[in-house]
């Protein structure tokens, strides 16, 4: 079995949190946000490799340095949207080699756990793709533009997609080569994860694994509080 990366995707701009710093750079119990995530990918993969913005790279790697992680997280730098740094994280995985599986994860789920990873890691060497999800616990409708509903799916049949999303490296990267073909014919396509990729531009099979109803992504304001 060939060897595992992870990317923690730290390159987000976090304009809902409305705050000064960007939510994977918030300081919670005397560091940053983002390192939660890094500390829970060490001892469950082979590389864990930090994904931000080039102007935030020399930052990152001193927060890492003062985490005492200095030289065992590599950071490199993403791109505009987030299937932009998935792509270069990806590259970069591909480029050091001996790598099969790379496990995609953001840096604003900082409650991940040893079990939620080890059993996406489990899938995706297994069967080639693989995404953390919960059973949503809500009815959930559908409406339109004036709030109108239109229908009641059956609850029973419907997920709510975490992170960590992990994929043999040759599909992910075969997924996002086919998707940013297509966005230079259709600039306005987009993606919202990378598990999309997958199901729009392959006919692989997405696997879901069993994710944690703790494995929130602090995202707007509102979640600082239950932080």
């Amino acid at each position: 079995m060939g060897k595992t990366a992870a990317l923690i995707l730290a390159a987000g701009k976090s304009l809902r949190m409305q705050q000064a710093v960007p939510k994977q750079f918030m300081i919670v119990k005397g560091k940053p946000l983002f390192i939660y995530s890094v500390e829970a990918y060490l001892n469950e993969v082979d590389l864990t490799v930090v994904v931000t913005n080039e102007d935030a790279v020399g930052d990152t790697k001193q927060m890492l340095e003062e985490a005492g992680l200095d030289g065992l997280v590599p950071v490199i730098s993403g791109g505009e949207e987030r299937y932009d740094s998935s792509y270069q994280g990806i590259l970069y995985v591909e480029k050091m080699g001996g790598f099969d599986t790379v496990m995609i994860h953001d840096a604003a789920r900082a409650f991940i756990t040893a079990d939620v990873i080890a059993e996406a890691r489990r899938m995706a060497e297994s069967q080639g793709t693989a995404v953390a999800a919960v059973p949503l616990k809500d009815t959930v409708k559908v409406a339109d533009e004036k709030g109108r509903v239109l229908d009641t799916p059956d609850r029973r049949t419907l997920y709510a997609v975490q992170t960590p999303q992990a994929f043999s490296l040759s599909l992910i990267k075969e997924a996002y080569r086919r998707f940013f073909e297509a966005r230079e014919k259709d600039p306005s396509l987009t993606v919202t994860d990378d598990a999309s990729v997958v199901e729009r531009f392959t006919d692989h099979e997405v696997m879901l694994t069993a994710g944690s109803y703790g494995n929130v992504k602090i995202t707007t304001a509102e979640d600082l509080k239950w932080l």
